[in-house]
């Protein structure tokens, strides 16, 4: 099975003592969702050929947590050079939203003919803050290698959703896609989930893929006939569902207490299925009812879209959200 990280030849850390400084700016078009990455040059950095007192160096770009494949950015090596001039533009589109929870993470490596690369420096910007407001380049100082563990969680690829909660007034006033009909109109709303599609998934197969599914449950709600499936996606790791989960019977009020609880699964036809990520939507207070559970665990984006719904009902609200790559013990697996 190949690996979906890309750093096989660069493992030289610790090697050459990290020194110089390097020269980027930063620009964020929000209409677009395209960032771009001015890396200009570099000065000053290590010596790999100390005889020759020169490095081969290129700049290698991720947006943390994602290190997949897919993810990498890098400019064209520059021969011979302790101060390397790149002029290159490194691109990603991504959403604002998406964006703040995302690092930028620059690294400058010494190309080795053998694939052997060595480890000049990084710079590490972290985008939670971030006020795109200047454009111009600016200097920043090469860093010494940052710890695995203060990396983050391993990226297991994005879900993309919109979400909407539904009140009964307008349920009463339109016409609603597979809700039977009543009598009289309904006393509490309901919640609708489209799942667009999953993007950059694990490749469990011996081919390069998998056959991912979404699940999902209104948890404390676990019921099994509340569960939402889509259908299974074969050999794909970026599926495409586009498929409505349709929660009923749900009040406004009610929703600081629920959890919506989305898992992506790999189908397996004679063995349990294998868990590839997920996501919880809910406030993040650990309480239900008073109560505590450990289910109400949800963390920024996951927050922030949960009170984007219950704030602007009858309107659909768009996310596109890193997977997590552990959900606890009570990961609903029915």
């Amino acid at each position: 099975m190949l690996s979906v990280y890309s750093d096989a030849g660069e493992v030289n850390y610790g090697k050459i003592p990290v020194t110089g400084e390097m020269l980027f700016g930063l620009d964020f078009n929000r209409e677009s969702g395209e960032l771009r990455i001015d890396i200009q040059e570099c000065k000053n950095i290590a010596a790999v050929d100390t005889k020759n007192k020169r490095s081969d160096p290129y700049v290698k770009a991720y947006l943390l947590p994602d290190k997949s494949r897919n993810g990498k950015r890098k400019t064209k090596i520059k021969k011979h050079t302790l101060s390397p001039v790149f002029n290159e533009v490194l691109k990603y589109n991504i959403s604002e939203s998406e964006l703040y929870s995302r690092s930028l993470w620059l690294t400058v490596w010494h190309n080795d003919k053998f694939g052997r690369n060595d480890f000049l420096g990084e710079v590490l910007v972290q985008f939670e803050n971030y006020k795109f407001t200047d454009n111009s380049p600016r200097w920043y100082p090469l860093q010494e290698r940052v710890s695995s563990e203060d990396e983050g969680p391993p990226y297991k690829g994005d879900l993309v959703l919109s979400l909407s909660y539904v009140t009964p007034d307008s349920l009463s006033k339109n016409a609603v896609v597979k809700k039977k009909k009543k009598k009289s109109g309904p006393s509490k709303g309901e919640l609708r989930v489209m799942v667009k599609e999953a993007r950059n998934l694990t490749a469990l197969h011996s081919n390069g893929s998998s056959n991912p599914f979404c699940k999902g449950y209104l948890l404390p709600d676990t019921a099994k006939v509340s569960k939402q499936k889509t259908n299974v996606i074969k050999k794909d790791c970026s599926p495409a569902w586009n498929q409505v989960f349709l929660f009923e019977d749900v009040g406004l009020d009610e929703l600081p207490d629920k959890s919506l609880e989305l898992t992506v699964w790999d189908h397996e036809s004679l063995s349990s299925n294998d868990f590839l990520g997920g996501n919880r939507f809910n406030l993040g207070t650990g309480r239900c009812e008073g109560k505590e559970v450990d289910w109400m665990d949800a963390r920024g984006e996951e927050i922030l879209t949960w009170e984007n719904i219950m704030e602007n009902p009858n309107t659909w609200v768009d996310v596109t959200i890193a997977l997590r790559a552990t959900m606890g013990q009570n990961t609903v697996k029915k």
